[in-house]
């Protein structure tokens, strides 16, 4: 293990009782994840969560994430908590502290009782089982009370766990050296008490600690190990003083001997934290959790939409829509290249439809996508002819930012939908998927989308190939395939570009031509981080390997930086996003 990842909550405020991730190497330098934004919510209960605690079970490689069911910021009150509260706790799990489970809420507080606080766990090897334990008033005072479980489903018979003269709350308890190390917020004097026993349920025994002892205006202990394997790192929240959390550091519990550590040695990071805990992961762990919660979206500077998200060579290609027109009356394409999928440069312009590149075209450049066939680079993409109507073009080059040279005219008219009877309303959103050295044209707009098998030349159908798609519910535009393990993933954008709720669904198929089984959606808004809208997408494969990103737009943000009505559809920005397929072979909802 050589890092930590902080699971806490951060205030009182809207969404602040939710879980919040923080990440550290050193464990007393922490970065917030996710941009300061809740990681995990729940809408069970009471609405709101506190206290959360993350434990894994070395023998099923799940984590387990529990926490008090709680959200002061109803305006209920304490009085109200303790006294009449949540029974609950409100539990996650996941195997990879990515995905997680929706949360579930387990009723485990004992008759009387009001609130279940701060729930923690320890694994019990005498029983092969998880204690969990928390506080609960009953008959007038504080107590611990605490329940064995093994998959944090189906819990026993909750008891006694211990008590003290006067109420106490918020215990953390950590095993060293043939001891079991208990630490506890004594509510007489709001102090941490430390005690120790070399049974988890057995006598503890008071560890006399003077620093301790004196440290007044503190609750929510968390002990854990620092990298060299030799520092002890307990940490408590300032609450009394609203400082956040402090660091206190020792080398030998027994002694009870802790040094507080200066504040400029450590950095909780920009937001204050509150009562939570700390657990030591992996590198590849770490890692993963900056790929996914980490993410510095927009990827590209500036206005644009529609991404196509290619690789070629060692290389990766975004060919968007050039954004921030009223009715998306842009004219010219450009394109960006990347050795890393995260910082991006532009190539410069490489199409405008309302020059003589273009003879056909006179504006709205819309929605391109590319291929490469034997050297050739083929570049897809929407205009409207002097009529209003729009077409899908095609231009080539031999290198894959151009120059470009357009066709005279399109590929896919207007026309075609009357000629064929397809439900659709624009000739628009083109994108390309080859298989057995055959290329397809996916494109549409409206009730269906259709498919189609290209030419060698690539600049025509084969019209005896065009058809129109089966299965894509509530489409409106963009269908894209790719083909894993056999199956047809097939990804579209729903409802309408100018709406919030714009999102892409999925569903798979045996066959390239459908009909398509749709699944659920895989891309929606995220109200909490401010991205809405959030759809046009592509999906490329890192060469060589089995992994996946998608690339889409969503609103610019903030809003308010657009004229009233014009922020919502015509003012997008491009974002990417790791793209993962669960054990059964489908694609997970993606992390925004």
């Amino acid at each position: 293990m050589s890092a930590y990842l902080f699971v806490h909550f951060i205030g009182e405020g809207k969404n602040e009782e939710q879980v919040y991730f923080s990440l550290s190497k050193d464990g007393v330098n922490f970065q917030d994840l996710n941009q300061g934004k809740p990681v995990l919510c729940s809408q069970l209960g009471e609405e709101g969560v506190r206290d959360p605690f993350l434990i894994r079970d070395d023998k099923t490689g799940k984590f387990y994430l529990i926490a008090t069911d709680l959200r002061m910021e109803k305006g209920l009150g304490w009085s109200h908590a303790i006294e009449y509260g949540s029974q609950d706790i409100i539990i996650w799990e996941s195997t990879d502290l990515i995905y997680w489970s929706s949360p579930r809420a387990v009723k485990v507080g004992v008759a009387g009782a009001g609130n279940v606080w701060a729930p923690e766990a320890i694994y019990d090897q005498s029983k092969a089982a998880f204690l969990v334990f928390w506080a609960s008033k009953v008959a007038g005072k504080h107590r611990m009370y605490a329940a064995y479980t093994t998959d944090f489903i189906d819990f026993t018979e909750p008891f006694q766990f211990f008590e003290k003269e006067k109420d106490v709350i918020d215990t953390t308890i950590v095993f060293d050296q043939g001891y079991y190390y208990r630490f506890t917020k004594d509510e007489t004097n709001s102090r941490i008490i430390m005690e120790r026993s070399e049974s988890l349920l057995g006598d503890y025994q008071l560890v006399s600690s003077p620093i301790l002892d004196q440290l007044e205006g503190v609750e929510g202990p968390e002990i854990y190990q620092l990298p060299d394997q030799k520092t002890w790192c307990l940490i408590v929240d300032q609450f009394m003083a609203r400082k956040g959390y402090m660091i206190l550091t020792a080398t030998d519990l027994a002694t009870g001997d802790f040094n507080i550590l200066e504040q400029n040695k450590y950095d909780f990071g920009q937001t204050k934290k509150r009562h939570g805990g700390v657990l030591a992961i992996t590198d590849q762990e770490y890692q993963r959790l900056l790929t996914y919660y980490d993410q510095q979206n927009p990827v590209i500077s500036g206005l644009y939409a529609d991404p196509d998200l290619v690789a070629f060579g060692d290389k990766y290609y975004l060919y968007p829509t050039t954004d921030g027109f009223t009715d998306w009356s842009g004219t010219s394409f450009s394109a960006f290249v990347s050795d890393n999928l995260t910082d991006f440069k532009a190539t410069g312009e490489i199409v405008d439809v309302a020059s003589d590149q273009v003879p056909w075209a006179v504006g709205h450049a819309w929605a391109p996508c590319i291929t490469e066939r034997d050297g050739t680079y083929y570049y897809y993409f929407c205009a409207k002819r002097p009529d209003g109507k729009s077409c899908i073009g095609m231009a080539h080059s031999k290198h894959p930012t151009g120059p470009f040279t357009a066709e005279d005219s399109p590929l896919l008219a207007h026309e075609l939908i009357d000629q064929h009877g397809l439900a659709m309303s624009q000739m628009i959103d083109p994108s390309i998927y080859s298989e057995d050295g055959d290329y397809y044209i996916l494109f549409g707009n409206g009730e269906a989308g259709a498919i189609a098998k290209l030419t060698e030349e690539m600049d025509a159908i084969e019209e005896d190939t065009l058809q129109q798609y089966a299965g894509l519910v509530n489409f409106r535009e963009a269908v894209t395939v790719l083909k894993k393990d056999g199956q047809y993933h097939f990804t579209w954008s729903c409802d309408d570009t100018r709406s919030e709720d714009y999102h892409v669904n999925y569903g798979v198929s045996s066959s390239l031509y459908g009909p398509v089984d749709y699944k659920y959606p895989i891309l929606t808004k995220n109200p909490l981080k401010a991205i809405l809208g959030t759809g046009h997408h592509s999906i490329v494969k890192v060469p060589d390997q089995d992994k996946y990103y998608l690339a889409y737009h969503r609103f610019a943000t903030p809003l308010a930086q657009y004229p009233e009505g014009k922020a919502k559809g015509y003012n997008r920005e491009t974002c990417i996003a790791p793209l993962d397929f669960d054990q059964d072979g489908l694609m997970r909802p993606v992390i925004v």
